[in-house]
């Protein structure tokens, strides 16, 4: 027998830019549906007209699709199907599932503040439901104004977790919650299962916040007569400090690690780690050796770590294996330069030099900018005096700048031996040139080889960051 094609979805609320949390599970949904044979759908839940926002569903896109998340139908948008979720309250309205609550929010406060009293979780009490056909016609041609409550069982609930497996929520868990508001709009609750019944959602994959309304859309699946699909709840995300993530612990959007210069392929592969495992120590996976190994069975139901200083160096080690082409291809957002118009040949060079040092995308197009511009550097005094211990190693500087201008061929063999050939005629290791050196031209105390450095930089280039940094040194280090 043929297995079942899992359906999923991912459904972003637009009131705010793509967390890394939706993030992760936009990622999950994507893996499962290939490691299934599945389709995954992109929909959007904009129902809520007075938070959602048209552009901010636009960079949600744009944020899945720089991350690498791929769907094969959609994107919907919920608001344009408000119609649809009307008709169907009504519906279950007529099955006598759901009813009229002409409640004010005044008699909903009484009772919250009753059960406060009571040390009791608020329940709505219900009372709406017992209402006379007759005293439902008065109260509708009255005008009064009314929310649609669906009837909730009072029982004891249990499903089976993709994830987490028996899930139990005891007896009075749950009151009659809220289907359609006054003004006509579905909540959360109708919409997503309308849309799931009607788009053949057969496995939802959400975040752990969504446990407790499980239950209540297993009931719905059922009032209209429909087969719930499985569930499956992933772990919260929480911080360093193990609480929720949020925004007081740093970047949180996938626009803003976006911006931070992080790649996507590194953020979609430190974002597979939360939560999941490959039963062995790997942590660096392709998108095709995840599509091959990624399963449900390997989700984990414990919280995950966000450790903003691992995802760093996972982005620094992918910023080292990556093709110098596609190190080009994502640095150039943040060049402060034209790069249609510099020798290409030659900045895949500079490219190639530095990519294995730079922590990110900001770094590198940093570190690249002095061999393409002329820049004036702002050295850092305490450490300009780290590698210039005596005031000789600046008269010693002097004399390296006298005898570069003299060279000819600016190779690396060359600009070394010449190097070497001086610190060998003043008595000093070649270290007392070399880390002054390293510094005038690039104010930096490490990078890659320091005459790959030179040599790429040319000798114009050289010679100017090298006086620049002698005229420093003497006017602020040993002045």
């Amino acid at each position: 027998m043929k297995k079942r094609e899992w359906i999923l979805r991912f459904a972003p609320s637009p009131t705010g830019y793509l967390h890394v949390g939706g993030a992760r599970t936009a990622i999950f949904n994507e893996l499962l549906k290939y490691k299934y044979n599945g389709k995954l759908i992109l929909r959007i839940e904009d129902t809520d007209l007075a938070r959602s926002d048209k552009k901010l569903s636009e960079n949600i896109m744009q944020a899945l699709e720089w991350l690498g998340v791929e769907w094969d139908q959609g994107p919907f948008f919920q608001s344009e199907r408000i119609n649809l979720y009307k008709t169907k309250a009504y519906q279950l309205v007529e099955k006598g599932l759901a009813y009229r609550c002409f409640c004010t929010k005044e008699e909903l406060e009484k009772e919250r503040e009753k059960a406060h009293k009571e040390s009791k979780s608020f329940r709505y009490s219900g009372r709406c439901s017992s209402l006379s056909q007759e005293e439902i016609d008065d109260l509708l041609n009255s005008g009064k104004s009314y929310v649609i409550r669906f009837k909730m069982p009072n029982k004891e609930f249990v499903f089976n977790d993709l994830i987490r497996g028996e899930v139990v929520f005891p007896k009075d868990s749950f009151d009659d919650f809220v289907l359609m508001r006054s003004d006509y709009t579905p909540t959360y609750h109708l919409s997503v299962v309308v849309d799931d019944i009607e788009m053949g959602v057969t496995h939802v994959i959400r975040g752990e916040d969504h446990i407790s309304n499980t239950p209540k859309h297993i009931e719905l699946f059922r009032a209209f007569g429909m087969e719930p699909p499985r569930f499956g709840h992933l772990p919260l995300i929480l911080d360093v400090d193990r609480k929720r993530l949020s925004k007081r612990s740093g970047a949180v959007s996938v626009e803003e690690f976006r911006d931070r210069g992080v790649l996507p392929e590194a953020l979609y592969n430190y974002l597979v780690l939360l939560g999941w495992s490959s039963g062995d120590d790997r942590e660096f996976f392709s998108k095709e050796e995840l599509k091959k190994e990624f399963s449900v069975e390997r989700i984990h139901s414990s919280p995950a770590i966000f450790d903003v200083k691992k995802l760093e160096w996972m982005n620094a080690k992918y910023l080292s294996i990556i093709s110098v082409d596609r190190a080009v291809e994502a640095v150039k957002p943040f060049l402060k330069f034209n790069l249609e118009e510099v020798d290409i040949t030659y900045f895949k060079k500079v490219i190639e030099l530095h990519k294995t040092r730079a922590r990110n995308l900001i770094d590198l197009a940093d570190v690249v900018k002095p061999y393409i511009l002329t820049v004036d550097f702002n050295y850092d005094l305490s450490e300009a005096k780290k590698v210039l211990k005596k005031h000789d190693y600046v008269n010693y500087l002097q004399i390296l700048l006298d005898r570069y201008s003299k060279i000819e061929s600016f190779s690396v063999q060359a600009v070394e031996a010449e190097l070497r050939a001086l610190a060998s005629e003043l008595g000093v290791k070649a270290g007392v040139l070399i880390h002054p050196l390293r510094y005038a031209i690039s104010a930096r105390r490490v990078g890659p080889p320091l005459f790959d450095m030179v040599h790429l930089l040319g000798k114009k280039k050289t010679l100017y960051y090298l006086a620049k940094f002698i005229s420093f040194a003497r006017e602020k280090v040993f002045c």
